[in-house]
C-alpha cells in the first residue's frame, strides 16, 4: 500500500510538471512599453556630438524610439513625442544645488525643430527613428544646452516608465574639424614680465563657434568658472596648404595628408585688452594606427602666442598674463564607419 501511494504521488507530480512545459516562449513574455533609446552618461544626460554646418543648414538627429517585448512587435504605433519642461530644473537643483552658472539650460526653440509630432513603429519593426533637426548658426556653447524630449501619454500604448526610460535628455554638442579636448602642458603661462616660473593647465576644452573657429578660455582659467565665459578666446583656422604624404619605400600617395595654416586669435570681452604675439600657427598630420589600419590618427598642433588681462578676479588688482606654447589632440576616425559623428572617438 506505501509503494502504491508513492507510486500515485509521483505521477501526480509529474503531471503537474509536464503540463507546465508548454511553448511558452511562443508567446509574449512582456508588457509592450514605449521608450526612448539615449544612453546617459555620468551627469545623467546624453552627449549627442553633430556636425556644425555653416548658413543655416541643418542637421538631423535620428532618436530610437523602441517597442519593448521579447517577441517581434505585431502591431501598428503613433507615439506622440514632445519637449520635456521639468526634469532639466529638478536634475539641476539635484546636481549643482546653487551653483546656478553651471546648470544646464534648455535648448531654446530657435535652435532646432521636429519635422513631425510623431514616430510610426509599423508592425514587424521593434524600432523607429523620430527625427531632429538642429540649425547652430548663432549659438553659445559657453552653456551647456540640452534638450529634454520624452514620450507623451496616449491610450494606444503604455509608457517605459522605469528609470526615465520614457525620457531622454540631449546634451547637443556641435563639433567642428579642430574642436575638442587638448593638452595644454606645453602652453606656458607667465605672470607679468616673468620669464622663469610658469603656470600650466593640464587641458584646454574647445567648442564651436563656427564651421572653422573654435574657442577656448584664455590662459588657466578656471573651465568651470562662474565667469569663464568673459575669458572666451576664439581661435579661426585660415585655409591651409596640403601636401599629401609620399610613402617611402613605394614613393606613392598615401592618402594622407598635412595641412599647415595661420590662425587667428580674437576676444570679444575689451577689458581682457587681449593681444597676439607673432603669427599663431597651426599643423594637422594624419598617419594610420599601426594595430588597426582602418583607423585614421590626426595629430593636431597649436602654437601661439598672446597676452591678456584679469580684472576680474579682484576688486583692487589687475592680473597680466602671457601665454606662449603649443596645444596638441589626437583625433581617431575609422574609415568602416560612414556616419562621421560615429566615426570619431570622442
Amino acid at each position: 500500500m506505501k509503494k502504491l501511494y508513492i507510486y500515485l504521488t509521483l505521477l501526480i507530480g509529474a503531471l503537474f510538471i509536464f503540463s507546465g512545459c508548454n511553448d511558452e516562449w511562443k508567446n509574449e513574455l512582456y508588457s509592450r512599453m514605449i521608450s526612448l533609446k539615449a544612453p546617459i552618461n555620468r551627469d545623467d544626460v546624453s552627449v549627442i556630438y553633430l556636425r556644425y554646418k555653416p548658413n543655416n543648414e541643418t542637421v538631423t538627429f535620428k532618436l530610437p524610439v523602441i517597442v519593448s517585448g521579447s517577441l517581434t512587435n505585431d502591431k501598428d504605433y503613433i507615439v506622440r513625442i514632445g519637449v520635456d519642461n521639468d526634469t532639466l530644473n529638478y536634475l539641476n537643483r539635484d546636481k549643482y544645488t546653487d551653483r546656478s552658472d553651471l546648470y544646464y539650460k534648455q535648448l531654446p526653440e530657435n535652435f532646432y525643430t521636429f519635422p513631425s509630432q510623431t514616430c510610426h513603429i509599423p508592425a514587424g519593426t521593434d524600432v523607429a527613428h523620430f527625427n531632429i533637426d538642429f540649425d547652430f548658426s548663432g549659438i553659445d556653447l559657453v552653456e551647456k544646452w540640452v534638450l529634454p524630449v520624452t514620450v507623451l501619454p496616449d491610450p494606444s500604448y503604455s509608457l517605459n516608465s522605469y528609470k526615465g526610460r520614457q525620457k531622454a535628455l540631449l546634451w547637443i554638442m556641435p563639433f567642428n574639424d579642430y574642436s575638442g579636448t587638448y593638452n595644454a602642458a606645453s602652453m606656458y603661462v607667465y605672470f607679468a614680465d616673468n620669464t622663469t616660473r610658469y603656470m600650466t593647465a593640464t587641458t584646454r576644452e574647445t567648442r564651436v563657434v563656427n564651421d572653422n573657429t573654435i574657442f577656448f578660455y584664455a590662459g588657466i582659467t578656471e573651465e568651470l568658472a562662474e565667469n569663464r565665459g568673459d575669458f572666451k578666446v576664439k581661435c579661426e583656422f585660415l585655409e591651409p596648404t596640403v601636401e599629401e604624404i609620399i610613402d617611402p619605400k613605394t614613393e606613392e600617395g598615401t592618402g594622407l595628408f598635412i595641412k599647415k595654416g595661420r590662425l587667428v586669435l580674437s576676444a570679444d570681452n575689451p577689458a581682457l585688452e587681449f593681444e597676439v604675439i607673432g603669427e599663431p600657427t597651426y599643423e594637422i598630420k594624419e598617419e594610420l594606427d599601426i594595430d588597426r589600419p582602418h583607423i585614421v590618427k590626426r595629430f593636431f598642433t597649436l602654437t601661439m602666442e598672446y597676452k591678456y588681462k584679469d580684472a576680474a578676479s579682484s576688486e583692487n588688482i589687475v592680473f597680466p598674463y602671457r601665454c606662449k606654447g603649443t596645444m596638441l589632440m589626437q583625433r581617431n576616425v575609422s574609415k568602416l564607419i560612414p556616419d562621421e559623428d560615429q566615426a570619431i572617438f570622442w
